[in-house]
């Protein structure tokens, strides 16, 4: 009967342990939660804010409603700048300056066309990157498409408008960067996304030379989504477009790229800019329908911010996608991002470094072995 006792005890040691281990109770390491400072201090319209936020809950948000600073962005990973009307200050410029140098840091920044006083962004936009350093530009002028066609994507033909000529739609097909992890971008989106009266990126070498970045591009330049079928416009008369003659490319026959990013492999940051926004703007990126046309604009925004909260706490590393709604990162843990969409549309984002369910189960069946067989010696003739 004492061994039996012993056996029974030894039994409920194991279970004790293999339990919490089977559940999942310690069996995740939690990397680092990054924190996303979304402004609004430069004139910045906070439409479908609260939708991104409240349903993007994998990251800490911020809203910055005051002059950016040092100290401001002491905790900030990802810094979101959406349409800015008002021209950052020096001293502003000077803090994200500093901040981007510390590393391990993200920067979007969305324009606009230069209809209305749309122009005005464009300059402070191109201004602000020529400050803090980045190749990136937006061109002078508008994206617009009069195609009554279809563009092929995702298995299917989705139109390049939303029923008028400037309510263009992007497609998002990043350039293969797997050390960028960039399939992350694309994962589950089978429909376009909403870029309303948008210009196109463009970029500038050292030597101050504008290049077209569907035939010319730098090798630290990654093309993310793309306007096809499309045109150049020019509003405003006081200028030109920088590098699409709207004379050479005034027919519906031409690609141009909505979302470009910069990596800074020194300092592991990524720098992106748009031709529109996010968040605010006439009708922003979050959109999941306009004018009865369906967008993949949630899924979009979701995988963008986890594109780039994985390259601010990775850096490069393999990336293997799993299922159309999983990515699934490799590094020195595995971060899966699970997006599910209902009409509630909710996101969960689990990082994970051992699964330990093969592990309990096996654990599980010896424990049941030990138990089986104290049942067996006990009740052997001669025993009590």
């Amino acid at each position: 009967m004492n061994k039996l006792y012993l056996l029974l005890v030894l039994a409920v040691v194991a279970l004790s342990i293999i339990y919490p281990l089977t559940t999942g109770s310690i069996a995740y390491a939690e990397t680092k939660k990054v924190t996303v400072m979304v402004d609004l201090a430069h004139g910045e319209s906070d439409k479908y804010l609260s939708y991104i936020m409240g349903n993007i809950t994998f990251v800490n948000w911020v809203v910055n409603k005051d002059p950016i600073t040092s100290d401001k962005l002491a905790n900030v990973d990802i810094l979101l700048i959406g349409q800015p009307t008002v021209a950052l200050s020096a001293d502003e410029i000077t803090a994200i300056i500093n901040w981007l140098n510390t590393g391990n840091k993200a920067l979007w920044v969305g324009g606009d066309s230069d209809y209305g006083n749309g122009y005005q962004t464009i300059q402070i936009v191109n201004n602000f990157m020529a400050a803090i350093g980045s190749e990136l530009r937006l061109e002078q002028g508008a994206v617009y498409s009069n195609y009554n066609g279809t563009y092929p994507y995702a298995g299917s033909n989705q139109p390049v408008t939303a029923g008028a000529y400037y309510r263009m739609l992007a497609f998002v097909e990043p350039d293969n960067r797997p050390d960028l992890y960039t399939q992350m971008l694309s994962a589950g989106i089978t429909k376009p996304i909403i870029l309303h009266g948008p210009t196109c990126v463009i970029w500038v070498d050292s030597n101050g030379n504008y290049h077209d970045p569907m035939t010319d591009l730098a090798p630290d330049l990654i093309r993310l989504a793309f306007f096809h079928y499309a045109h150049i416009g020019v509003n405003y008369a006081g200028w030109t477009p920088l590098v699409y003659d709207p004379i050479k490319y005034s027919t519906d026959v031409n690609t141009f790229v909505a979302y470009m990013a910069q990596y800074w492999s020194d300092k592991n940051d990524i720098i992106v800019l748009s031709g529109e926004s996010l968040y605010g703007d006439y009708e922003p990126a979050w959109s999941s329908s306009y004018y009865g046309v369906p967008l993949d604009g949630p899924r979009w925004v979701t995988n963008f911010i986890a594109w780039l909260a994985t390259i601010v706490t990775s850096g490069p590393a393999t990336t293997t996608i799993t299922t159309p709604q999983t990515a699934t990162t490799t590094v020195t843990t595995t971060i899966t991002v699970t997006s599910t969409y209902t009409t509630t549309e909710t996101t969960t984002y689990t990082t994970t470094t051992v699964d330990w369910t093969t592990t309990g189960i096996i654990a599980g069946v010896l424990v049941l072995i030990i138990i089986i067989e104290g049942i067996l010696l006990a009740r052997k003739p001669g025993k009590k």
